[in-house]
């Protein structure tokens, strides 16, 4: 039994070796904050591997012997000749050390031989993201945005083209159209004409719900409900570089998306919103739970205002979605901005004046 122990303790430390090496060329190289949040989930199953192995686990340490190893070998490595061969080495490297400890947990602690086998399937799609997915262009862009713009335009303050050249010129560079009660045609009209605008200053707009329109007016996305078309299939229609966002209530919901190929994920609702009918009011919490998990920007939505944007800074948001507060304000660029300057400092601002919100979208 104690040679096992000495194999899985050299495998768990190969496994986290290999896959700090990975992180920081994803982190320092790359600069790529999405593989490195997707290497670092990996490592921290590690953590649930060890709790796993239960009274073994204590064991390994002890079980460590340096001198006696006659594989040990501590020469010249095998030659790098660029950074990708290092971090690629590293990542391999961690994916031979849970297979190992798969197969020889299972005689010492068979209920640690799952956790095992997740981390490492974890870490061939944070391999694929790393080195086959680079994120496009467009999930780069998303990534820098901290603040999508949700826009209804029966909400609006004002007109539609009004709104967006506002924000546009105060800086807003994301936008999401929800529009539930437009017909096919209409949408795909107004998006078409929208997204042309939005374009002039390299601003992203994605469609609420429908691929078809998404589609229809060469938006660069689609965001998804939990009730919308399976996100593999509006990735077949959209292609690999579209982006895809989908709501989420949960961790498990949010882990799910991951697991699917969501580019971002759309989380709340965090507080009490009119502007469409939610069942549970997470707050905050949710944020702290998921954000961590997950390794794709979390775009916490519902009820953000002035009020309380800087409560969601304080539990770790990055990312915000917001409707009402900006579209329905009659300063709607100072509203934004505000908002993204609360956001990023952590501050609490006055609510901007805005119109009362008494109309429910379906």
């Amino acid at each position: 039994m104690q040679e096992v122990l000495r194999i899985l303790d050299a495998n768990l430390n190969r496994a986290r070796e290999g896959l700090r090496t990975a992180e920081e060329y994803a982190r320092f190289i790359l600069n790529d904050s999405t593989a490195q949040q997707s290497l670092k989930a990996v490592r921290r199953k590690l953590e649930e591997l060890l709790k796993a192995l239960g009274p073994a686990a204590p064991a390994l340490l002890a079980a460590r012997d340096v001198a006696g190893d006659v594989g040990l070998d501590l020469g010249a490595s095998a030659t790098r000749r660029t950074s990708v061969d290092v971090a690629a080495a590293g990542v391999k490297r961690a994916q031979e050390a849970l297979r190992v400890i798969e197969e020889y947990a299972q005689l010492v602690a068979a209920a640690a031989a799952a956790p095992a086998a997740q981390a490492r399937y974890a870490l061939y799609e944070a391999e694929q993201r790393l080195f086959h997915n680079a994120p496009s262009a467009l999930l780069a862009k998303l990534a820098r945005q901290p603040l999508m713009v949700i826009i209804t335009r029966r909400l609006c303050h004002g007109s539609w083209r009004t709104l967006l050249e506002d924000l546009l010129d105060a800086g807003a560079r994301c936008f999401q159209l929800r529009e539930k009660r437009l017909s096919a045609r209409d949408f795909s009209d107004y998006a078409t004409q929208f997204v042309e605008r939005a374009r002039r200053k390299d601003a992203l707009t994605i469609i609420n719900d429908r691929a078809d329109v998404a589609l229809a007016c060469q938006a660069d996305g689609v965001h998804l409900g939990q009730e919308d078309l399976p996100l593999v299939v509006a990735r077949r229609i959209l292609g690999r570089g579209a982006l895809i966002g989908m709501s989420c209530h949960n961790l498990e919901e949010a882990q799910a998306a991951a697991a699917q190929g969501a580019d971002y994920i759309g989380l709340g609702a965090m507080y009490d919103t009119r502007t469409k009918s939610v069942s549970k009011v997470s707050g905050p919490s949710l944020l702290k739970a998921v954000t961590p998990a997950l390794g794709l920007p979390v775009y916490a939505i519902g009820g953000i205002k002035a009020q309380n944007v800087g409560e969601l800074a304080e539990a770790g948001a990055r990312h915000v979605a917001v409707c009402s507060a900006i579209i329905r304000s009659r300063t709607p660029a100072k509203a934004y901005a505000d908002m993204v300057n609360a956001l990023l400092h952590g501050k609490k601002i006055e609510e901007p004046e805005s119109l009362p919100t008494t109309e429910v979208s379906p």
